[in-house]
């Protein structure tokens, strides 16, 4: 019978006992025995992304698979994984892996598929856990350059997890077909158990199993029935309060509401204290002096402008809060302004502050990769657009 338990952030002794007996007291993924390695438990949906405290969301690995569990595979690593699938499950198909396609010009597509009605299927594979506005625009534009390439034919974005609302329109937009976790494991679930890779077999069930209303999703509820403008600024800033402690915390402590400087003269609406010892926020620290997350919200139905980002920018010091800040707002920030603002920061006073809009915050509560990946994506794209 499954155990859960809704407050503890840790299993129990008796869970952790109960699973490892499932498991034989062998990693779930290399079958190495616990009597020659010390085995570790490891979340299949991490309890900040809302991962629930159950046997059924957690394994046993050895310290090896856990860390490449974390990290998650390479792109060709879902591929040749989805092509297994594809292959056990369409056997009458011509289906072809990493297929060289164009005459004059020529390119190489993830995989190819000729079915019995002779329909080109081409199928383009990501394996990021979050796709943020900006990446989904070029591979947008890349599936497109390859159906010149090819013809008439049946376009697919193929993802191991799941597209926020607006992104997943853009692309269907487009006459691409997005084929999500869900769909993966309703059309190939028996293809999926035949399959070599035991990451993206427990990804997938993990994501698309979850049946029940999560936090996540009860957030986002609220986050689409807020209206932007001034009747609900403090309801969103509640709101956006909400989404940090259930996306940030842990490992970040939880956040501290309206702190203001020595001088009062600035009051930022959330700090998140940054004590994390490895991982990405640990990185964020190190690399960003974010000893301390700032937070604004601003529930505009405009866009971001340079005022605002000044404003948070005076909070960020180098001997108080660090020097990295986040502005979750409706709309996002303007091109002009907010940019060239951001940018001038970052290049003279080395603050990096990042605009979140809505379709960002949705990537956060649906993507598996939650709010760590779309950060890291997102100061990627500024980083490399300098």
């Amino acid at each position: 019978m499954e155990r859960v338990i809704n407050k503890r952030r840790t299993p129990s002794l008796a869970m952790r006992k109960s699973i490892v007996d499932k498991h034989n007291n062998a990693c779930a993924m290399c079958s190495i025995s616990g009597e020659k390695i010390p085995l570790e438990l490891a979340s299949i949906m991490p309890l900040h992304q809302g991962g629930t405290m159950t046997e059924d969301n957690f394994l046993l690995l050895c310290p090896n698979c856990h860390r490449y569990m974390d990290m998650g595979p390479k792109e060709v690593e879902f591929v040749n994984f989805l092509y297994q699938v594809l292959k056990a499950s369409n056997s009458n198909h011509n289906i072809q892996l990493e297929a060289i396609i164009g005459e004059s010009r020529r390119a190489r597509a993830d995989i190819l598929i000729e079915n019995d009605q002779k329909e080109t299927i081409l199928i383009e594979c990501k394996s990021n856990k979050a796709i943020t506005r900006n990446h989904s625009s070029k591979i947008i534009e890349q599936i497109l350059e390859y159906e010149k390439l090819i013809g008439k034919c049946k376009k697919v974005l193929a993802i191991p997890g799941r597209l926020p609302s607006e992104i997943r329109q853009n692309v269907e937009s487009h006459d691409i077909e997005v084929w999500d976790a869900d769909y993966i494991v309703k059309h190939y679930k028996t293809a999926i158990q035949k399959a070599d890779s035991s990451y993206f077999k427990m990804l997938l069930t993990a994501i698309s199993g979850e049946k029940e209303v999560t936090r996540e999703l009860e957030l986002l509820d609220k986050l689409k029935a807020c209206q932007p403008g001034r009747g609900d600024c403090y309801v969103y800033q509640s709101l956006v309060g909400e989404i940090i402690e259930e996306l940030f915390c842990p490992p970040l402590d939880k956040p501290i509401q309206e702190n203001s400087d020595f001088n009062k003269s600035n009051r930022r609406d959330f700090i998140v204290p940054n004590y994390a010892t490895d991982g990405f926020w640990s990185f964020l620290r190190g690399k960003y002096a974010a000893d301390y997350v700032v937070v604004d919200a601003k529930n505009y139905s405009r866009k971001v402008k340079k005022n605002d980002i000044l404003q948070i920018s005076n909070y960020l010091k180098p001997h108080g809060a660090g020097l990295f800040g986040i502005i979750f707002s409706r709309n996002g920030g303007d091109s002009a302004g907010c940019l060239h603002t951001i940018r001038e920061q970052w290049m003279v006073h080395q603050k990096l502050i990042l605009v979140l809009d809505d379709t960002d915050v949705e990537n956060m509560l649906v993507s598996s990769g939650g709010a760590e990946d779309v950060i890291g994506s997102k100061i990627e794209e500024f980083r490399l657009s300098m």
